[in-house]
C-alpha cells in the first residue's frame, strides 16, 4: 500500500485506472469463491470506496458500495432483496391514488396491468444477481441514461423472469426521473417569473450499504431514512430559494406519486415503449 501511495502521488491518474480496475473486479466477483469474494469486497470496502470518497466520485463510490453490500450480504441475500424491497414499496404508492397518470416521455398506452405488487416472496437469489440489482454509477449520474436503462428493462421480453431484486431497482430509478421532471416543470413555472434567474438541478440516490449503516448508527427503520433519495436545486436568490421550496414541497408530493404508480403498472408487465421521446 505504501508502493502505492507514493505512485498515486507521482501520477494521480493512476488512482482513477486503478478505481476503474477495481469496479470491473467488483461487478464479476461473482466468477471467485464465496471466499475470496468476501475477502476482496472487505478490502474494497475499508480502502476503495473511502478513496472514491476523498476524490469527490460519490456516484463510484455509491456503486461499490453496494457491490461490496451484496456480496457481504450473499449468505443472508434477504436483508438485501428486502431493502430493495422496501424502498420500492415505499416509492409506489396504492392503486387508490386519485390522480394515476402516466410518467411523461418514458410510457405508451398500455391495456388493464395488475398492480405491482412490493412484495419479496421470490426465489432465493444468487450473488450474480444481487450485483445486477447494485445500480451502475454512470446512470446515477446521467438521467438520459437512467430513462434508456428503464425503458430496456420494461420492454424486455424477459422482465418477469427477472428476479423481483432486479425489477425493484427500476422502481427505484424511476422514481427517481418522475420526481425530476416534475421539479423541472415547477421550476420552468416559477422562474418564468424572475427572467435570467440561474438553476441548477441535481439528484442522487442512496446506496443500499449507506442505509443500512444509517438504520443501525440511529436504530430506525427504512421509511425513516428521509434522504434515501433526494433532489438539489440551487438558485442566484436566497429569497425566491424559500419562496421556490414551499410550493415544490407541495406539487411533488402529490404529483409524483402518481406517475410512479403508472409506470410501476407498465414495468409488471413490460409494456414501455422503446421508442418513447427521450428526456
Amino acid at each position: 500500500m505504501q508502493k502505492q501511495r507514493s505512485v498515486f502521488v507521482d501520477d494521480p491518474r493512476v488512482v482513477l485506472i486503478k478505481l476503474a480496475d477495481r469496479l470491473h473486479n467488483m461487478r464479476t466477483i461473482y466468477a471467485l469463491p464465496s471466499g475470496k469474494a468476501k475477502a476482496v469486497a472487505q478490502d474494497t470496502l475499508v480502502i476503495w470506496c473511502s478513496l472514491a470518497s476523498r476524490l469527490g466520485h460519490w456516484a463510484l463510490k455509491a456503486e461499490l458500495e453496494d457491490l461490496c453490500f451484496a456480496v457481504l450480504q450473499c449468505v443472508q441475500p434477504q436483508i438485501f432483496q428486502q431493502m430493495r424491497s422496501n424502498l420500492a414499496s415505499l416509492w409506489t404508492p396504492s392503486s387508490s391514488s386519485s390522480r394515476v397518470g402516466k410518467l411523461r416521455r418514458l410510457s405508451s398506452k398500455s391495456s388493464s396491468n395488475p398492480e405491482y405488487e412490493a412484495s419479496t416472496e421470490d426465489v432465493v437469489v444468487s450473488m450474480k444477481d444481487l450485483l445486477q440489482a447494485v445500480i451502475p454509477f454512470d446512470l446515477l449520474l446521467d438521467r438520459r441514461k437512467r430513462i434508456k436503462y428503464i425503458q430496456d428493462l420494461g420492454s424486455c421480453s424477459e422482465v418477469q423472469t427477472k428476479p423481483k431484486v432486479v425489477r425493484d431497482v427500476g422502481i427505484a430509478l424511476a422514481s427517481l426521473v418522475v420526481c425530476e421532471e416534475e421539479l423541472e416543470r415547477e421550476l420552468f413555472i416559477s422562474t418564468s417569473y424572475v427572467p435570467g434567474m440561474e438553476v441548477t438541478l441535481s439528484s442522487r440516490l442512496k446506496s443500499l450499504y449507506s442505509i443500512y449503516s444509517k438504520m443501525n448508527r440511529k436504530d430506525v427503520s427504512i421509511d425513516k431514512v428521509y434522504d434515501a433519495r433526494a433532489l438539489r436545486v440551487i438558485v442566484g436568490d436566497k429569497s425566491f430559494g424559500h419562496q421556490l421550496m414551499a410550493s415544490l414541497t407541495i406539487t411533488l408530493s402529490i404529483q409524483s406519486q402518481a406517475d410512479i404508480s403508472a409506470w410501476s403498472r407498465k414495468l409488471t408487465l413490460g409494456s414501455l415503449n422503446k421508442n418513447a421521446e427521450h428526456a
